[in-house]
């Protein structure tokens, strides 16, 4: 454990190249700084990062690939006042257990988690003010527990949740986010339609206010249609100047969104010219929306 105010900076760490326990690093008013920890590769139990007033990145982290080889590890961020990113996760793409982040109030996204793919326990998203998007998630494909978010009065929207299989959600809790409107993803949708848990939706704005809403919302703009989904092709992906979109089935393209990683959008384009001119974003990862009359697709894409 790292903790309390006589620890200034982690400097005298840098020859670690591994954790075979937990990292904590907890309580501290005037740690700036990751750096230090830049050589470890490998943490083997969780990382909890927590109550560091001053902190404003996790920039240090960044050859981290690995957090926690079994059931109940993982990561917890909370209460770190000054925490504006999650740049330094990048290279992460495995943790052993649940993903807990709240209690952060200047964080507005979740950059630095582009690469994970799976959270094998809880994905609780709690009490961050600032947080306009989830965007960064939006690679996860499964989680194993509870999928919770609560209390984020700036969220407007759950993409990025997207493709998280609807089948390892064990319940569903999505309440008091003040701002909160678009809830009818494709994960959420299919875990309504047949649940398997507790379902708690309430408190947030209109349009994702109660179950029977958000319902409601999945049935007038359906967000899975496997023949749309398997015949629509993006190319490049990764894109520099120009993109191209092609449908298979016959189904007709009527709308195109862009989204980047803070929830903006950036390209709305109605009707469909092709190419579509990518050439003034900058190099990142966004989600493209993809829209029939009936149908819409959100994936990943990668400007460079």
């Amino acid at each position: 454990m790292i903790g309390g105010d006589d620890i200034t900076n982690l400097n005298g760490l840098i020859d670690l190249t591994a954790i075979g326990g937990n990292l904590l690093i907890d309580n501290n008013t005037v740690l700036a700084s990751l750096a230090g920890l830049d050589n470890i590769t490998y943490i083997g139990w969780g990382l909890a990062i927590s109550y560091n007033d001053v902190l404003t990145s996790l920039a240090g982290l960044d050859n981290v690939t690995s957090i926690g080889v079994g059931a109940g590890t993982g990561i917890g961020i909370m209460g770190n006042a000054a925490l504006s990113t999650l740049t330094g996760l990048e290279n992460v793409t495995s943790i052993g257990g649940g993903f807990a982040i709240g209690d952060n109030p200047v964080l507005t996204s979740l950059s630095g988690l582009e690469n994970l793919t799976s959270i094998p326990g809880l994905l609780y998203i709690w009490d961050c003010s600032s947080l306009v998007s989830l965007a960064a998630l939006a690679n996860v494909t499964s989680i194993e527990g509870n999928l919770a978010v609560v209390d984020n009065d700036a969220l407007t929207s759950l993409m990025g949740l997207d493709n998280i299989d609807a089948a390892s959600i064990d319940s569903l809790r999505i309440y008091h986010n003040n701002s909160l409107s678009t809830c009818e993803v494709k994960s959420i949708c299919d875990f309504l339609t047949s649940p398997t848990g507790t379902i708690e939706i309430y408190d947030n704005t209109t349009g994702c206010n109660s179950q029977q809403e958000v319902e409601d919302a999945c049935e007038v703009v359906p967000v899975e249609n496997i023949s749309f989904e398997e015949g629509l092709s993006i190319y490049p992906n990764s894109a520099n100047t120009e993109l191209f979109i092609s449908i298979r089935n016959g189904a007709i393209i009527t709308e195109v969104n862009i989204y980047n990683q803070i929830g903006q959008k950036v390209l709305h384009q109605k009707p469909i010219t092709q190419p579509i001119d990518v050439s003034m974003f900058r190099p990142g990862v966004y989600i493209i929306e993809v829209c029939s009359q009936d149908f819409k697709v959100s994936k990943k894409l990668i400007i460079r």
